[in-house]
């Protein structure tokens, strides 16, 4: 820190710059003192450029407030004086502070170095590698870029993007499917090729635009986020542009790159045959829709749609200023501390800013939270669980103990205050809340169908000789329903008897015949084959008459099956369920087991709102849990309410792996009433024993330790 009193002012460094800056809301000026060895831009208040006019090293802080008083009739403190001197120094604006001199440069970059873990850590969340110093290259070939800053150009832009995506929509099924071509190591890479293609377009897109405004460019490169790379072009030099139009469409040309790539992409998609050619159409046109729209137009990360809002609010270090606001709001609805806001400005743009932040911080909190458990999970157990905590403690734990540092500062003030009480009041409510073990209810996905629903098939390939039944009709257990004929069965029928026949006749005359006497024996077991094979048969050939299992009625008859015509044994027949008896079966959640008793009563809700709620009662819960979902209405992918992830099964068929374990249970509907028309999904909502919000998650949690431990 630096004397205020009659202490002589450090000396500034002579390469800066000072250049008029753009105006602030509230239509105060501003400055830009430039670094052009940092390539830094710092922007300074009327008071400040004030006291840099009449800086000279040597003097003291009364010299210099006499002199401002002076020339530009302000009054301003000793101590604002020494507090902008120490504001230069420690800026790096000065050739040596007015203390120790180069020692306090020393001692700052000793400060500065971190021990070989703290490197990795820092540089393991964020590497910044410069490729390029484009600005040559710039200069020469801005002229040739002329055309892309016209309004007709991007006006025929537009339009094709709107032919594009008109076409797009009349083949919109083709065109989602065509992403299933790229799920593969070649497709990856295709739309990895593309996706740096695309994006070293976007950063050019920045780049020739602040050259054609004056901006310099000095490097391009990549930066890695969580060893993520991500392209960059350093375009600080904008700060220096007083027109914040022409800074909002520095900030919008890289996506603006994107989105007419993808207009032109869309548009040639909708002509191109399928192929190598159309892939690529779709690749651009995908990167750039999705990519533009969802992740750089996205204000709460520090992309372009971050730096478009500061621009078109006029609020520079939008994020700085925004959490200073929403960290004094917070504190004042928590505490009532009655502090000023930390700048002034107007109602309307300060509630802006603290919406934002607390927009941002709610972002973060689940994005960092995801990426550390993406990290986790990608990489092995030992490096992901250290991986997992750096995320954690550097980006969610370290700003909530930064506050909670700051709050316990300020607790003699915040005991004070009667908001303090409050808020704890409030907060011992929540607690409360959340500890009482009052939640009886257990939410079961389930269907309710009739008890005994069988769908007939024919034993083999066959003809339909005769329909016995019409759908809706009441049938007895063995009632026929449909009888088959075949052909081949017949003949093969009518073979064996003729076999049979015949070795019958060769045993009838083995006492005259030499050679049948000697063979008596083997022709007796051959007859006893032959009559086993037709009864066999025979049983088959009964089988074609294809009978009820149980009776009920005709629930579905398949209208295809005709007299005269030949079905194979994959085509179904006819569907058979009970009137008498119903049923309800889903699946509970790992979690709710040991709450359940056994026959625990509840009641089966439909989804359909026209059907009344009917009572249930907990039959029989499976010992293990299920593999894969057997309903598949249940099932997330068909709208039901059991997460899942298709699976497939190495025979052409994907079976419904639920993400979490969940067991197959049956249950009885009391009082029993007639059986739906078809399988009716709902919620069966059981009364379970009381458990606590808390209890809950600290169960979930052990769950998952004990998981991912291995024990």
């Amino acid at each position: 820190m630096l004397p205020q009193g009659p202490a002589p002012m450090p000396e500034l460094r002579q390469e800066l710059r000072l250049e008029r800056g753009a105006d602030t809301l509230t239509g105060a000026p501003t400055w830009l003192v430039i670094d052009p060895v940092a390539n830094r831009y710092i922007q300074i208040d009327e008071t400040a450029y004030q006291l840099l006019s009449i800086w000279a090293p040597g003097r003291s802080t009364a010299e210099i407030a006499a002199r401002a008083l002076d020339r530009f009739g302000v009054i301003v403190e000793d101590k604002e004086i020494g507090e902008f001197a120490s504001f230069l120094a420690t800026s790096n604006l000065t050739i040596e502070p007015a203390r120790d001199g180069w020692r306090s440069f020393a001692d700052a970059a000793s400060k500065r170095e971190h021990g070989w873990l703290m490197w990795a850590v820092h540089n393991y969340l964020f590497i910044k590698l410069p490729l390029l110093k484009p600005q040559t290259f710039l200069d020469r070939t801005l002229p040739s870029t002329a055309i892309f800053f016209t309004r007709g150009f991007w006006t025929a832009i537009a339009a094709t993007g709107l032919v594009g995506l008109y076409l797009v929509s009349r083949q919109w099924e083709t065109f989602t499917t065509t992403f299933m071509n790229f799920i593969s190591w070649e497709g990856a890479a295709a739309y990895g090729l593309t996706l740096i293609a695309v994006k070293s377009l976007h950063e050019l897109g920045h780049a020739y635009t602040a050259a054609r405004y004056g901006c310099r460019v000095p490097s391009m490169g990549v930066c890695f986020m969580v060893l993520m790379p991500v392209l960059y072009t350093d375009v600080t030099d904008a700060w220096r542009l007083r027109s914040r139009r022409q800074r909002m469409i520095i900030d919008a040309a890289g996506m603006t790159v994107e989105l007419g790539l993808a207009c032109v992409a869309t548009a040639l998609w909708a002509f191109l045959p399928d192929g190598p050619v159309r892939g690529v159409a779709f690749s651009v046109a995908t990167v750039g829709w999705i990519l533009s729209l969802a992740v750089n137009l996205n204000p709460l990360m520090r992309f372009d749609g971050y730096y478009l809002l500061s621009d078109f609010l006029g609020i520079d270090n939008l994020q700085f200023r925004s959490f200073a606001f929403g960290r004094w709001r917070m504190r004042e609805i928590l505490f009532g501390l009655g502090a000023p806001p930390p700048e002034a400005l107007p109602k309307r743009t300060a509630t802006i800013l603290v919406v934002y932040a607390w927009l941002v911080w709610l972002y973060r909190l689940v994005l960092f939270t995801g990426i550390a458990l993406l990290v986790y999970h990608m990489t092995f157990k030992v490096l992901g669980v250290v991986l997992f905590l750096i995320e954690i403690v550097y980006f969610v734990a370290r700003p909530m103990s930064t506050e909670f540092t700051a709050w316990w500062a300020a607790r003699v003030a915040i005991r004070q205050r009667n908001r303090t009480w409050i808020s704890a009041g409030i907060a011992g409510v929540l607690v409360l809340l959340m500890t009482v073990p009052w939640s009886t209810r257990i939410d079961v996905p389930a269907v309710i169908e009739a008890a005994e629903m069988t769908r007939l098939y024919p034993t083999r390939p066959a003809e339909v000789v005769s329909i016995h039944v019409a759908q809706g009709q009441l049938v007895a257990a063995g009632a026929p329903i449909v009888t088959l004929t075949s052909r081949e069965l017949a003949h093969e029928l009518q073979l064996t008897d003729k076999k049979i026949a015949l070795v019958e006749l060769r045993l009838a005359r083995r006492g005259s015949d030499a050679e049948d006497r000697s063979k008596s024996l083997s022709l007796e077991r051959e007859l006893q084959s032959l009559r086993t094979k037709r009864s066999g048969l025979a049983a088959e050939q009964g089988e074609l008459t294809v009978r009820a299992p149980h009776a009920g009625e005709v629930a579905e008859l398949n209208l295809e099956v005709q007299p005269g015509r030949h079905i194979t044994r994959a085509e179904p027949i006819a569907l058979i369920r009970s009137r008498d008896r119903v049923m309800a079966r889903g699946y509970l959640a790992e979690h709710d087991l040991a709450r359940l008793g056994h026959q625990s009563p509840g009641r089966f809700a439909f989804d359909n709102p026209m059907l009344a709620r009917q009572p249930v009662t907990l039959k029989s819960v499976a010992g293990a849990a299920s593999a894969s979902i057997e309903i598949a209405e249940l099932a997330s992918q068909h709208g039901g309410h059991i997460a899942v992830r298709p699976q497939s099964d190495g025979r052409n068929t994907r079976r419904l792996v639920p993400t979490a374990a969940s067991y197959l249970a049956t249950f009885e509907v009391d009082p029993a009433g007639e059986a739906p028309e078809k399988s009716e999904r709902g919620i069966i909502q059981l009364t379970g024993s009381p458990q606590s919000f808390l209890a809950r998650a600290w169960r979930h949690t052990l769950k998952v330790l004990v998981r991912e431990s291995g024990v």
